[in-house]
């Protein structure tokens, strides 16, 4: 029953990727390969629509404790990737990527919406507590994102690795999407 669900908006986290974006889209949908650039993913299934549903399993930044995800992953190459939530500790996860190109380089937006079951109730445990951790993965994991995308970029024969503006290596945190509801 997600009406019983009130979402809450993450913080909007940009960075800029030196690598062509078709570049950065094939690193980033490479679930359940070894050169993946995430924690181990793999492919459960591949719907007839384009979709694939994903297990990922990811470290929540707290020792010892990881977290397994079950997500429908649609993609529009190489501008989009959606992530809609199935199964893991959230009932309602809802993530998207979105890579522009920014004169050869990649320009990168995530954004996401989470929620817990529980009207109010969820609601406060969803933006007081599950908010701050699933901000603080996505602010560790996208440097690594960048990094893995990059490494992958200096060795690219298909999309060599071109020069991009100093602000290349910031990766942005935007308080836009602060709002809760």
């Amino acid at each position: 029953m997600s009406w019983w669900i009130i979402p809450v908006k993450l913080e909007t986290i940009e960075a800029q990727f030196r690598a062509d974006r078709r570049l950065a889209f094939q690193v980033l949908t490479a679930f359940g390969s070894k050169n993946q650039q995430a924690g181990p993913s793999r492919v459960l299934h591949e719907a007839d629509d384009g979709r694939r549903l994903v297990e990922f399993t990811s470290e929540t930044g707290r020792p010892g404790k990881t977290a397994v995800t079950h997500e429908w992953v649609a993609v529009d190459e190489p501008g989009e990737i959606r992530f809609s939530g199935v199964k893991g500790p959230l009932q309602h996860l809802e993530d998207r990527f979105t890579l522009e190109d920014d004169n050869g380089c990649t320009q990168f937006r995530y954004e996401s919406s989470i929620g817990v079951r529980g009207w109010w109730f969820g609601w406060l445990i969803a933006r007081f507590y599950a908010k701050a951790i699933v901000e603080r993965m996505m602010r560790t994991h996208v440097p690594e994102m960048k990094e893995a995308i990059e490494n992958r970029a200096s060795r690219s024969s298909l999309f060599p690795q071109t020069g991009c503006a100093a602000q290349a290596d910031q990766v942005a945190v935007s308080a836009l999407a602060t709002s809760s509801a």
